[in-house]
């Protein structure tokens, strides 16, 4: 998926991945939905890259921990900043690989979490 607008979703999520494999989301804006921005669930070589993503009202982009978790996940070079939650949230992803992100003004003054547990505490 490249140069797309995933905006204004008034019941959920930008765009929600589960189960999938070899995918690419690029140069798209991610912003103003009901949900996360980005949701990666039970999916495996995703990569998520140069995106603009804000003012989501849960987190920027969460990969969440359902039963066997992700693996493979790409985060990187994105704009992510006033979001509702933290900038990057994700539970027991297998080779995460989140970096050179701009993650400024997220609820979460930490930013981001990054967490090797296979469940979820809200905060």
């Amino acid at each position: 998926m490249n140069d797309c607008r995933l905006v204004t979703s008034p019941y959920g999520c930008g765009v929600a991945l589960t189960a999938c494999k070899n995918g690419k989301i690029q140069n798209c804006e991610i912003a103003r939905n009901a949900h996360y921005g980005c949701l990666i669930t039970e999916s495996s070589e995703i990569s998520v890259i140069a995106c603009l993503i804000e003012n989501n009202d849960k987190s920027g982009v969460m990969t969440e921990f359902l039963s066997k978790g992700s693996e493979n996940i790409e985060v990187s070079n994105n704009l992510i900043h006033y979001n509702n939650g933290f900038g990057i949230e994700s539970y027991s992803t297998k080779n995460l690989k989140a970096q050179d992100n701009t993650l400024t003004g997220n609820f979460k003054p930490e930013q981001q979490k990054i967490s090797a547990e296979n469940y979820i505490i809200m905060q």
